[in-house]
Formats: structure tokens, C-alpha cells, sequence
């Protein structure tokens, strides 16, 4: 079906958004696994297993699109807003789009967040590799494809960039994101990685904000590590039991680590942006004239 959606075929479209909406009025849509005897998620509940290849062939998504879904549902809660993104993410991309460009505009889209880039010009060879990169995916919206070697040659560059960064985690992280994004978007998991490295930005960000460092965050584990040698607050559990030893013994690493859990609550802030930039990007894929076949009748 290539990267034209629904192969142009109403039928198929249809079948699918059926398809999802069964699985969400009994309850059986969940985060994950993909295809289970509790439930299946964005991917599972199209194809009935486990196979991200075969959503792609079906619907016509690029495969590293496909292969970002789940990673951006997960991000959304609670599961209601979840399996309204997955149906709006149907219903939104019109018949017969040609998604081809979709992925790059994605990339390019991340990578000149203003965030991402204020990091980047720190450090002028990260800055210079996310410009090459950018350059890149702009070519191949254009339509004109980079050949292999030219992608190889900035990644390769990518990779060095990152590694002359020292005394700084955050243009370091950012560094991360233009390495993960230097692969065409025909590369299966370029999407998702680029999703990955994004968000292991916004948890530097969010606990730089408060200045929790690993150094507190090994403090706590070991004594909680410790905690559990001895019945000291063994009436509590979880968080409370953390709570009780900190604020026992260590009132401002108590202050710290709630501040701590506060920031990990706006975690996925992010790749929710993304995912809502993808659902734009769908709606205006340009329209292709193309049909192909419905769904196999036995999977309906």
C-alpha cells in the first residue's frame, strides 16, 4: 500500500476505525502489549498481533510512524484521552494522503523547537550537526533523497558532536536528539527513538529545575535500600514509607525528592506536543490518487 493512506480505499479506513472502536467500548484498549488475552493497544487492535509491519501495510502509514504510536499513547493519560488520540488518529488523516513526507516533518519539526535548539547553539558542532540534519529531511520534504552516504556522513559527524560535550547533561541530551534523528525516516525506529532521546531531555530539564541530582537520587535509594533490612515504618508502603524515613531523618532531601515526584508528574509534556504536531501533520498530508484493497474480509 506504500505510504498513501488507506490505500485510498474508504473500506479500509472504515474497517479500521470499527475495528478500534470495538476494542474501546469493551474496555479491551490498552497501553500495552500490542495483541493479549486482557486487551491490545494502538497496533493491536487493527491487526490482531503483535505486528507493527502489518499496520504499516494495511493503513498506509510509514512504518516509523507506525512504530511511534504506541510510544506517544503511552505518553497520554488517562487511558480515555489514549484511545481517543488512537481514534483521532484515524479519523483525522484523510483518505488516500500521501504520508511520505509525514516522518521528516516530524524530525524537523523536533528538532527546531526552540528548547532544542537554544541548547544546540552551545556547543557550535552540535549546532552545526543539527543543522545538517535539518538540512536532510528538508531535502527529502522537497523530493530530493539524500543518498545513503550522505546520511552516514552527517550521522557519523552527529555522533562525534555529541561526544566532544562535557560539563553540560542538557546539550549533551540535546546532542542525543539530533544523533537519533540523523537516519532517514525509512529507518524503522527513527521516530521513536527521536521520541525517546526528547523525553530523556525534558527529565534532565525538569530535575535540573530543582537542582535534584543523581547524587540525591542515590541518597534516597539507599535508604530505602536500607529501610528494608529493618521494620522501621513497615506499616507503610510505597511512597509513604519514603516519605516517613526522609522527613524522619533527612527533612530537606524530603522537601527535594517531593519536589522530585511533582516534576515526574509533567513528564510526557513533550511527546504530547509531538503527538499533537503529528495529528496536524496527518490532516494536511497532501491528497494522492490512489486505491488499493480492503482489509482481508477474515480479519474484519
Amino acid at each position: 500500500m506504500g505510504s498513501i493512506a488507506f490505500g485510498g480505499n474508504p473500506a479500509v479506513k472504515q474497517e479500521a476505525l470499527a475495528r478500534l472502536r470495538s476494542h474501546i467500548v469493551a474496555g479491551t484498549f490498552l497501553y500495552g502489549p500490542a495483541w493479549s488475552e486482557e486487551g491490545v493497544n494502538a497496533i493491536g487492535a487493527i491487526v490482531e498481533a503483535d505486528d507493527t509491519h502489518k499496520y504499516s501495510d494495511m493503513l498506509g502509514y510509514p512504518l516509523a510512524l507506525a512504530t511511534a504510536l504506541p510510544s506517544i499513547i503511552n505518553a497520554i493519560g488517562p487511558l480515555d484521552n489514549a484511545a481517543q488520540y488512537a481514534e483521532v488518529w484515524l479519523e483525522r488523516t484523510p483518505l488516500g494522503a500521501d504520508l511520505s513526507k509525514v516522518v521528516s516533518q516530524v524530525l524537523v519539526s523536533v528538532l527546531e523547537e526552540p528548547g532544542v535548539a537554544a541548547l544546540t547553539t552551545q556547543h557550535a558542532t552540535v549546532e552545526a550537526s543539527r543543522s545538517a540534519v535539518v538540512a536532510l529531511h528538508r531535502r527529502v520534504i522537497e523530493g530530493n533523497e539524500p543518498d545513503r552516504a550522505e546520511w552516514k556522513s552527517v550521522r557519523m559527524a552527529a555522533v562525534a558532536a555529541s561526544d566532544t560535550v562535557t560539563g553540560s547533561p542538557l546539550v549533551r541530551a540535546a546532542g542525543a536528539i539530533v544523533e537519533a534523528a540523523a537516519w532517514p525516516g525509512s529507518m524503522r525506529t527513527v521516530l521513536h527513538d527521536v521520541l525517546g532521546a526528547r523525553g530523556g531531555l525534558e527529565t534532565k530539564q525538569l530535575l535540573d529545575e530543582i537542582e535534584w541530582s543523581e547524587d540525591k537520587e542515590s541518597q534516597v535509594f539507599r535508604i530505602r535500600e536500607a529501610a528494608e533490612k529493618t521494620e522501621r515504618y513497615a506499616e507503610l508502603s510505597g511512597l509513604d514509607r519514603v516519605y516517613a524515613l526522609l522527613d524522619a531523618d533527612h527533612p530537606e532531601l524530603a522537601k527535594g525528592f517531593r519536589q522530585r515526584i511533582q516534576q515526574f508528574e509533567k513528564l510526557g509534556d513533550a511527546i504530547r506536543a509531538i503527538g499533537r504536531q503529528v495529528i496536524e501533520l496527518l490532516e494536511n498530508a497532501p491528497v494522492a490518487a490512489e486505491r488499493g484493497d480492503a482489509l482481508p474480509a477474515d480479519r474484519a
